[in-house]
């Protein structure tokens, strides 16, 4: 089924999109204490053998087999930073083990943050013919993003953006040459984040692990019905104890789901990465037809920064108001200088993973959590909603009805 681009969670606000749709998008995984575990065996001959187990074992297996279906003798490349190297690994062993050829490609934080400070801007960003080569000729490709320290993108201004200049040739050309990718989330998990955002480091990374092994046909059956409510005609209204009061209509538009399964139906619908970890459903409703108040009781974060209290406001079907009890100026920086229908509802997502949990950068995912975005669409199936501006935030514990019958009741799914 159709997914979203976007990995929602962080830098979310205005220009700041384009970011997560990057390859380098500004997500990484941290280094931590034990990356493996090792087990000593004494063998026969009383010399000692060291047999190394990966903790990364199992999401490994899950990316080559489950999302990607990787086959023997097929060309899979793994890319990563640093930080991601232990996973990388990890994966060019599975793909291995698969039969397959894989190619470690990796991107030296330090040097690459030394190019971006040091050198013009006509010389990042760009791609040589022997990565567009190695592209055309893979047939799958996995991602641990980078780089680890969100603090240096938001350092790196506009400079940052000439050096991902590339990013919207490379998914085209991954897309023309139907490459079967997949994100991994757990680049997402570093230290300098968890440090810059107050969160409990072990507990983040044991999370996105857990919710990365979540069986993608799980998903697709716990989606099922929320999906095929979503995809009809109808009258959605979102409730919420701490004053939230909002509806939209429904339109009949295709509703999406974010499985972290790449199919051959994907492929041929232009939808050839996949998010891990993945549970999703979304859908364009009328962007014409909000009306009332959300008040997100998740804050926003935006490149090692909370905006919190964030209160968005509807009538007529425009966002006629918005306000934030913290960091407030980050939105209204991005609204000033953002141009096209910035004032229109983007799009609608209900999480569906049962081993995600809120409070870190994956609200999104989490079963009964609804997601509400304004703005830019245009990435979303259904969507045409082109603007420089995009703002997007969840609750946690709501209520969702649609046309009277319940999707949602305290942030639980009751379909």
């Amino acid at each position: 089924m159709a997914r979203l681009p976007l990995l929602r969670g962080e830098g979310f606000v205005g220009t700041v999109r384009s970011i997560a749709v990057s390859r380098d998008d500004p997500s990484a995984l941290g280094p931590f204490a034990r990356d493996m575990e090792h087990v000593f065996i004494r063998g026969a001959a009383s010399r000692r053998r060291e047999t190394t187990m990966s903790e990364y074992e199992a999401l490994a297996k899950n990316v080559i087999r489950r999302t990607l279906h990787i086959q023997p003798k097929e060309n899979v490349i793994v890319e990563c930073w640093n930080h991601g190297l232990p996973i990388a690994t990890e994966v060019v062993y599975q793909a291995r083990a698969a039969g397959a050829r894989p190619m470690l490609l990796l991107e030296d934080e330090d040097t690459y943050w030394r190019s971006v400070k040091t050198l013009p801007e006509s010389k990042l960003g760009q791609v040589g013919s022997h990565e567009w080569k190695a592209i055309a000729e893979a047939d799958g490709y996995v991602f641990i993003p980078g780089p680890a320290d969100i603090t240096k993108i938001r350092e790196a201004g506009k400079k940052y953006s000439a050096a991902t200049a590339y990013n919207e040739e490379w998914y085209r050309r991954a897309k023309r040459n139907r490459l079967r990718g997949a994100r991994l989330g757990l680049g997402y998990v570093t230290e300098p984040r968890a440090r810059s955002y107050g969160f409990d480091l072990p507990a983040w990374r044991e999370m996105v692990l857990a919710a990365s092994s979540v069986d993608g046909q799980q998903i697709v059956r716990a989606g099922r019905k929320v999906t095929k409510a979503l995809a009809k005609k109808g009258h959605v209204e979102i409730s919420h104890p701490n004053g939230t009061q909002f509806s939209c209509d429904l339109v009949g538009n295709p509703a999406g789901i974010e499985d972290g399964i790449i199919t051959k139906e994907d492929l041929d619908q232009g939808e050839n990465m996949a998010n891990l970890p993945a549970g999703e459903a979304f859908v364009v409703p009328d962007v014409k037809s909000g009306d009332g108040t959300i008040v997100f009781d998740q804050p926003i974060a935006w490149l090692g920064r909370w905006i919190r209290g964030v209160r968005v406001a509807f009538d007529g079907g425009r966002m006629t108001k918005f306000s934030a009890s913290e960091n407030e100026d980050l939105i209204r920086t991005e609204w000033e200088e953002a141009k096209g229908p910035k004032d229109l509802l983007g799009y609608l997502d209900i999480g569906l993973n049962p081993n995600a949990r809120s409070g870190f950068l994956q609200d999104v995912i989490v079963a009964g959590n609804v997601y509400v975005a304004v703005g830019a669409n245009d990435e979303v199936p259904g969507g045409k909603n082109k603007t420089d501006f995009y703002l997007g935030g969840s609750l946690t514990g709501a209520n969702v009805t649609i046309d009277g019958r319940e999707v949602i009741r305290s942030g639980n799914l009751t379909t």
